[in-house]
């Protein structure tokens, strides 16, 4: 278990790293261009880079799974509204701030899913996680 725990956390971390990454390229991108434009570019590359991969792993019976539900249709347009909507409030706002209040929300509404699955017990130490990085939040303000 621990094991399993380490190379999620690893794994979690990889994905913050390139999603800093990523918003750093998608707000100078979206201040010169429309963000939904920049957004769709970036989801026609996703789109190939997972052609390739189903291709070469054999995975298109599960994406065909997948496309048989109703739920993959909103998630992939709120995918593509995402990417963008980070583009632009980065190239306005800056990246720290994008993302501190993009985590923050992300943090207290997982935080109320998982309660809701019975995954996680409410008591002080999820609030006190949910403030913590809400605090973080204030504290990257701008001043003035």
């Amino acid at each position: 278990r621990g094991r399993i725990m380490g190379s999620a956390l690893l794994v979690a971390a990889a994905v913050g790293a390139a999603i800093a990454v990523q918003v750093a390229v998608l707000g100078g991108a979206s201040r010169r261009l429309q963000p939904l434009a920049v957004s769709l570019a970036l989801q026609i590359a996703g789109v190939i880079a997972g052609v390739v991969w189903a291709t070469a792993a054999g995975a298109w019976h599960d994406v065909l799974a997948t496309v048989r539900s109703w739920w993959w249709i909103p998630l992939g347009v709120a995918g593509w509204l995402v990417v963008a909507a980070l583009g632009y409030a980065s190239g306005r706002i800056g990246i720290t701030l994008t993302l501190g209040v993009s985590v923050a929300v992300q943090l207290l509404i997982g935080l109320g899913v998982d309660v809701a699955r019975g995954q996680v017990a409410v008591g002080p130490r999820p609030l006190l996680g949910v403030l913590a990085l809400s605090a973080g939040v204030v504290l990257v303000l701008p001043r003035g």
